[in-house]
Parts: structure tokens; C-alpha cells; sequence
């Protein structure tokens, strides 16, 4: 099995709803990971494969399939799990062998005001 249709059956399987709200477009779902982002125990960004630049600042990481390209996505997309509004602030595809495999970004909650 490749490892994109492995990660694809891993997304479907084990992933959360994730309503992607882009600024242009119509929404749609996805399923993907959004988790608290924190770099204490984990890896360089660099093996990782996450936006670089980031500091443990609070945010939040999303991992979802690669046919559901948020880095393409104009500026202003926003994410929604479970009720809670996430902000954009990078994102990109993870590539192997010249084949995206998966997309990652960085979120920031959306404070009401």
C-alpha cells in the first residue's frame, strides 16, 4: 500500500469532522486531526514537516488528508471541530517522492468577541 492511500485510510478511519471554511468558497468536510500544538517533546518543525517558525505560543496543528488542499486556500480559511472556530495561520503539504502526502497547518482559536 502507498503511504498516501495509507495515511487516507488513516484519516477516514481515526479522524474528526473538520467543516474547512474558505473565504471564496463554498465549505466543506474533511477528516483530520486538530490537536494543542506544543514542541516540548516532540521533534524539530524541520522532521516533522510543519510550517516553520512557530513558537509554543498556544496554538493548535491539524493534520488532514491531501486531496483537501487548505494550503491553496486564499488567505481568511477557518476550520470547525466540535463547535470550536480555528484561524489558519500557515499551512502546507508534506511531500514524498514529489507526491503530496498529507497537509499540515497551524491554527489560532478564534476568540469571540
Amino acid at each position: 500500500m502507498k503511504k498516501s492511500a495509507y495515511l487516507k485510510t488513516m484519516f477516514q478511519t481515526y479522524g474528526n469532522e473538520i467543516t474547512v471554511y474558505p473565504k471564496y468558497k463554498k465549505e466543506y468536510q474533511v477528516k483530520g486531526f486538530i490537536r494543542p500544538l506544543s514542541f516540548q517533546h516532540l521533534p524539530s518543525s524541520n522532521e516533522l514537516g510543519i510550517p516553520f517558525d512557530h513558537t509554543d505560543d498556544g496554538g493548535y496543528l491539524y493534520l488532514g488528508p491531501a486531496e483537501y488542499r487548505i494550503d491553496r486556500e486564499l488567505e481568511e480559511t477557518k476550520l470547525e471541530q466540535d463547535d470550536v472556530l480555528y484561524w489558519v495561520t500557515k499551512s502546507r503539504a508534506v511531500y514524498l517522492q514529489n507526491e503530496p502526502i498529507y497537509v499540515c497547518a497551524i491554527l489560532q482559536k478564534v476568540v469571540a468577541s
